[in-house]
């Protein structure tokens, strides 16, 4: 394997061409992100995000050639994995990676980091991520199986990196990554940016932090993780409303060309190629802002009235059901989804039902929560609303499609 004996400089940090064309794009995905967020209740929000960080996890590990189901990763979360030793370590994997980014989503909202950029947060993405597989999934995987080496979960690579079958090395050679690490996480550091620029930092990060290629393995998931965290960290997609790796995930190999050309440094002293890297910035915000408008669609108030209409249309058809849902239930949902929470006093007057009908609508509030349709936190909380499993194909059919079920 040929070494580099120079590297490519990280400055300038953002591109130096199309530069005007990249900031009105960021503008873009910026206002369309705040857009689409303002508009659903912070209650929907926060059920429907949580629902998302699986489709997060279903396609980054898509990315990576590791296909499973919602179901899947759900049964995951329960720890119920199946006997198939591949198709449990595709649970695994997506089950650790929406953990991972619960877990550090709400620490960085709650007390965001001086660097969100430097080694120690990143080393810490990638060791929280590995800690949630068992340890003998712990060691770099190919495509014969798992290896003899560990991953180092937290730890620099000691080695080269080939993407190429071992021909050439990618990204520094190990005895130089850890400065060169330090040279990522000073230039690219959002403390140094502001505005439009902060988030074009973000899409530049995206690519020079997978060209260094820091750990043995997982790199691409790690890389991931980050610019959702990044994101949400200069306030974008704090709600996790939009996929970023559904988008690159559309169209896989278009995602690794723009990661591959954005590598070419013209030359070793003076950096990667601008024309490259700014090709590479528009495709990164082009991705996010396709996927605010793809959702902005999908969660259009009329639509969800029509969708939660026909998930109760069909419930009541099918052979074994449960109780038969009264239609007017339709209408506390449509309300929830609107509103994010609801007193339960308002229930019966929403369902459009009379003072003598309290006792029936008591009842249907029951059901809808026995089935997780509608949640609370005890019987005098608020109601809101709840995104089971078996509604989702109902609901958001555009995003929940049959080949995430598995079905195709």
């Amino acid at each position: 394997m040929k070494a580099q004996s120079n590297l490519p400089s990280f400055e300038p940090a953002l591109p130096t061409m199309r530069l005007g064309e990249i900031k009105d794009l960021a503008q873009q995905v910026i206002i369309a992100s705040s857009t689409l967020e303002g508009r659903i209740a912070p209650e929907t929000a926060k059920a429907l995000s949580d629902r998302l960080r699986f489709l997060n996890s279903y396609h980054s590990n898509l990315i990576e050639g590791h296909k499973t189901s919602i179901l899947d990763i759900e049964a995951a979360m329960q720890k119920d994995y199946s006997k198939d030793q591949d198709r449990r370590y595709a649970q695994e994997l997506c089950a650790a990676h929406v953990r991972t980014e619960k877990m550090l989503m709400e620490e960085i909202l709650a007390t965001p980091p001086s660097n969100i950029c430097a080694l120690e947060f990143i080393a810490r993405i990638h060791r929280v991520f590995y800690e949630q597989l068992p340890k003998r999934h712990q060691f770099t995987h190919s495509q014969g199986g798992f290896t003899k080496y560990s991953v180092l979960p937290g730890q620099l690579r000691d080695g080269h990196i080939s993407l190429d079958g071992g021909r050439t090395a990618h990204g520094p050679e190990a005895r130089l990554l850890p400065a060169k690490f330090d040279e990522f996480s000073k230039v690219f550091n959002p403390a140094h940016f502001h505005g439009d620029e902060r988030l074009i930092a973000v899409a530049a990060s995206h690519h020079r932090l997978l060209w260094l290629h820091p750990f043995r393995d997982g790199n691409g998931r790690v890389v991931r993780l980050f610019s959702g965290l990044c994101m949400a960290h200069i306030g974008i997609n704090r709600g996790n409303l939009w996929s970023l790796s559904r988008g690159f995930s559309r169209d896989k190999q278009w995602y690794m060309t723009n990661l591959q050309s954005a590598d070419s440094p013209t030359n070793a002293t003076k950096g990667f190629d601008q024309a490259f890297y700014a090709d590479y910035c528009l495709y990164f915000l082009e991705v996010c802002l396709d996927q605010i408008q793809f959702m902005d669609q999908i969660l259009g108030l009329n639509r969800i009235d029509a969708r939660i209409e026909g998930y109760i249309r069909d419930r009541d058809k099918k052979r074994g059901a449960l109780e038969p849902l009264d239609p007017r239930a339709a209408k506390l949902l449509k309300a929830l989804f609107l509103m994010g929470q609801v007193k339960r006093g308002e229930a019966r007057s929403i369902m459009g039902m009379d003072d003598q009908s309290d006792r029936h609508a008591r009842r249907i509030v029951s059901q809808l929560i026995a089935e997780g349709l509608v949640c609370s936190e005890s019987h005098r909380a608020p109601l809101t609303i709840g995104f089971p499993t078996k509604v989702l194909r109902y609901y958001f059919p555009d995003i929940f499609e049959p080949s995430i079920f598995g079905e195709d």
